[in-house]
C-alpha cells in the first residue's frame, strides 16, 4: 500500500478511496436502487465504461449520464444516512481487528 501512496497525489488518493466507499454503499444498499440505476453504475463503476459509451448504450445523451451518475451517488449517501450500515459495519470490523490484536498479544504473552 505504501508504494500505491507514493505513487498517487492527493487528489488521486481522494477519488480512489471515494470510490471505495461508493462501492461499498452499493454493496449494501444496491437492492434499494431501480434496475435501471444498477445498470448504469455498473457500466460505470465495475465495467469502467466512459459516460459516453454509457449514453451509446443506453441511448441517452453524455449529460443525462452524469446526471443520473449523481442521483445514484446521491441515493446511495443519503439510504446509508439513514440506516447506517455501512458506518457501524466498518466500526464492527474495527472493534473485531482490535480484539483480534489484543488475541494474539494474550497469546504471545501466554507462550513467553
Amino acid at each position: 500500500m505504501d508504494a500505491l501512496n507514493d505513487v498517487l497525489d492527493d487528489k488521486d488518493k481522494e477519488r480512489l478511496e471515494r470510490r471505495v466507499y461508493m462501492n461499498l454503499l452499493y454493496d449494501f444498499y444496491s437492492p434499494l436502487l431501480t434496475d435501471y440505476q444498477r445498470d448504469v453504475y455498473e457500466m460505470l463503476c465495475f465495467s469502467d465504461m466512459a459516460p459516453a459509451e454509457v449514453a451509446r448504450s443506453l441511448g441517452i445523451s453524455r449529460q443525462a449520464v452524469h446526471i443520473l451518475e449523481r442521483r445514484i451517488m446521491k441515493r446511495l449517501e443519503d439510504i446509508e444516512k439513514e440506516l447506517h450500515f455501512a458506518e457501524t459495519t466498518r466500526r464492527l470490523e474495527e472493534q473485531i481487528r482490535k480484539l483480534e490484536e489484543e488475541n494474539e498479544a494474550l497469546r504471545r504473552e501466554g507462550r513467553s
